[in-house]
């Protein structure tokens, strides 16, 4: 199974927060606002490839499908991971000024969770609880947990 090399991660967690910060200077939940910033601080990445070029295509694919269509899907699953992650993020920058939001929720399809990495991810606390990460936190997950969601949860939640 590929995987990003913690240069890419550095590099993913960066874009993320750039753009976290795009969205929600704009106030909207646009995933494209987010992709946007996210290609342009270098975020889009291929696991174990450093060709800068490959990267671009993935970064140029992810902008050119989100534009057609914010549910795009793409059989590549480089640039679906990307799909992915530009709506997710999207809805945490947004879900960051809920004061209602507590944190958010890992939840990770079966086969992530058969993996080692997936199932220490899970059970790890990151303050508020197992699998639950503080809404400031920016996870770069490895290719191995595609299809990962993160669910807005309340204090309320969170404490009981």
């Amino acid at each position: 199974m590929p995987v990003f090399r913690a240069r890419q991660v550095a590099k993913i967690r960066d874009a993320i927060a750039a753009g976290r910060k795009a969205v929600r200077q704009a106030g909207t939940a646009d995933p494209v606002i987010f992709a946007r910033a996210f290609v342009e601080a270098g975020g889009a990445q291929r696991p174990d490839v450093d060709d800068p070029k490959e990267h671009a295509v993935v970064g140029e694919q992810l902008l050119g499908l989100l534009a057609k269509n914010p549910n795009a899907e793409s059989v590549d699953p480089d640039v679906q991971r990307e799909l992915r992650r530009a709506r997710e993020q999207t809805n945490w920058a947004i879900l960051m000024e809920d004061d209602a939001v507590a944190g958010f929720l890992l939840k990770l399809s079966d086969d992530a969770l058969a993996t080692p990495r997936g199932e220490a991810l899970a059970h790890q606390s990151f303050g508020l609880g197992p699998g639950i990460f503080r809404k400031a936190d920016i996870p770069v997950l490895q290719p191995e947990c595609d299809g990962a969601v993160f669910l807005p949860i309340s204090q309320h939640e969170i404490e009981s």
